[in-house]
């Protein structure tokens, strides 16, 4: 377990759309245990009507990054935004989370979370477990890590939930290496 630092550069989470205290609060919790980052939970942001996709029936996650880089979040390094919205890219049918590969910005999404491929639905517990498992993996990117091929590293490439259900909460010993300079280097700034 990682201790928080309570002058490393801060994180800011916020909710767009309803995803629920409790979700938020997990999330919270494991990047602050994990990761040792500050995290601050900021207030509700509403859903960019110009990322749904109509033909689709889905949100873009790269057109809701852009949103939130477009937005001022002077006190953060990092954001991250928990949603409970169905998202896309243009090249992907669903993806679980986005984010900006070493940059500010990061979407995760609880909705094809919620239940098993063949839409049984998962206990709570389980959910939030995936939950946290995404938000660590794409906070991860925005501190310039990349996929993993160590398949019981958090970053490993998951696209469906049985795989990221096999996965531990924890990196690998080169990622957290990789995800510890990382955060040493943000201080420095």
């Amino acid at each position: 377990m990682t201790k928080t630092n309570p002058s490393a550069p801060r994180l800011g989470i916020l909710e767009m759309g309803r995803l629920g205290e409790i979700a938020v609060r997990v999330v919270v919790a494991n990047l602050q245990a994990v990761m040792g980052i500050a995290v601050d939970m900021l207030g509700p942001h509403e859903v960019p009507e110009k990322t749904y996709q109509s033909h689709r029936q889905q949100y873009d996650a790269g057109l809701i990054l852009k949103y939130l880089t477009e937005c001022s979040f002077p006190d953060h390094l990092k954001i991250l935004a928990l949603t409970n919205l169905d998202l896309c890219i243009p090249i992907l049918t669903h993806v679980f989370g986005e984010a900006e590969m070493g940059g500010k910005v990061a979407v995760v999404s609880g909705f094809r979370l919620r239940q098993n491929e063949d839409a049984t639905p998962v206990s709570m517990d389980r959910y939030y477990e995936r939950l946290a498992k995404v938000a660590l993996h794409e906070v991860a990117h925005t501190l310039s890590l990349y996929h993993c091929e160590d398949p019981q590293c958090l970053m490993h490439f998951s696209a469906k939930v049985e795989l990221l259900d096999k996965l531990p909460i924890l990196f690998c010993e080169r990622c957290d290496f990789m995800l510890q300079s990382s955060l040493r280097n943000l201080e420095l700034q």
